[in-house]
């Protein structure tokens, strides 16, 4: 690992349990075991930090995303739902989020935004822009689409992908990991499933 990876790596985990404001440069150059210039050597300032963490968070859940075949942002392919069984569904699902409650570097940072969006405006507006609006949109395009190919009553599909992410928004929140939620997100998608017809 080089030296501005664990930096990132570094960073990312004080900000997660100390929040943005309660971490210093000092803090990071500390933990990491070298100088506050050696730290400035590759980050201009603890911002600089903290948009290379945004930036490599964002671009991880892209690659994941995308290599799993599923939709990522709101115009990407959706075919992947449809004409699925409920077995196959369950299983799609579950890949969506499975991502968001176990991977390590996601769930440190999305941490780091849920500490630190009552003192910090950037850090509010990115855990409502990629963790409450994106994927309510990306899941209304899922709808759209399946509601197009008659698979899926016709409704407004952002008031669904609201109804259909609020569950699976709280479980994100208060589960230690994907293995204590897909319980009750298997749950969730059967009864949603019988109530739209999917």
């Amino acid at each position: 690992m080089t030296t501005k990876e664990r930096i990132l790596e570094t960073a990312l985990d004080l900000f997660s349990r100390h929040g943005y404001g309660g971490v210093s440069v000092r803090d990071i150059a500390g933990a990491v075991g070298i100088r506050e210039s050696s730290l400035y050597n590759h980050f201009e300032n603890k911002r600089a930090v903290f948009d290379e963490i945004v930036d490599l968070c964002v671009r991880q859940s892209e690659v994941y995303f995308h290599q799993s075949g599923l939709p990522f942002e709101q115009g990407d392919d959706a075919s992947v739902y449809q004409g699925t069984g409920t077995q196959e569904l369950q299983e799609l699902i579950e890949r969506t989020f499975q991502f968001f409650f176990d991977d390590p570097w996601n769930v440190r940072f999305r941490r780091l935004l849920l500490v630190s969006q009552y003192a910090d405006p950037r850090c509010r507006d990115l855990y409502r822009q990629l963790y409450r609006d994106k994927c309510i949109q990306a899941q209304a395009h899922i709808f759209s689409a399946l509601m197009e190919s008659g698979e899926l009553r016709r409704e407004d599909p952002l008031a669904v992908a609201a109804e259909f992410y609020g569950p699976v928004f709280m479980l994100l929140h208060t589960c230690d990991g994907f293995e204590e939620a897909r319980p009750q997100i298997r749950t969730h998608v059967e009864q949603f499933r019988k109530n739209y017809g999917l």
